[in-house]
């Protein structure tokens, strides 16, 4: 059986279903009259688990009926969704050391080349904005006290 949307969906329901419901298992339920703090980690993993498990239900019917299943990953949007992958990983490596500004420009550059025929001109602009609105709701409008650029604070 390949791994086609349907059941990857179903999956990520089920996992998120069941970290939520964990996590919230350590803060406590409460009672009906005064739920705790876990309550609604406990609930939306209950609901995410039970959309699941309803999910890949009706993926077995599908397949069972004889439906075609589109892949979830097929061949040809691998390269995307490595290079993307790719972008998110550099920029959680690279926002300690080397603080804000440089990660989020790995982040950009290293993910423009998921598309195919991206110009280094547009690249640019589009890299100057990036970082320039991130700085500026992060840092400077929610006051996120991030390194900008090494050692380097504002």
């Amino acid at each position: 059986m390949t791994l086609n949307s349907e059941l990857a969906t179903a999956l990520i329901f089920l996992v998120f279903g069941v970290v939520a419901f964990v996590m919230g298992w350590g803060y406590g339920f409460g009672t009906l009259a005064a739920l705790g703090s876990g309550a609604m980690p406990m609930l939306a993993g209950g609901g995410l688990f039970v959309l699941g498990i309803v999910q890949a239900l009706r993926t077995s019917a599908a397949h069972r009926a004889g439906e075609r299943l589109l892949s979830a990953f097929p061949r040809s949007e691998m390269r995307p969704l490595l290079i993307i992958l790719a972008a998110v990983l550099a920029f959680g490596l690279l926002i300690e050391p080397l603080g804000l500004i440089p990660a989020v420009a790995a982040l950009v550059a290293i993910a423009w080349f998921a598309e195919a025929g991206g110009r280094k001109r547009e690249m640019l602009i589009v890299l100057a904005v990036v970082i320039v609105l991130i700085v500026a709701i992060f840092y400077f409008g929610l006051g996120i006290p991030f390194r900008l650029v090494g050692g380097w604070r504002l």
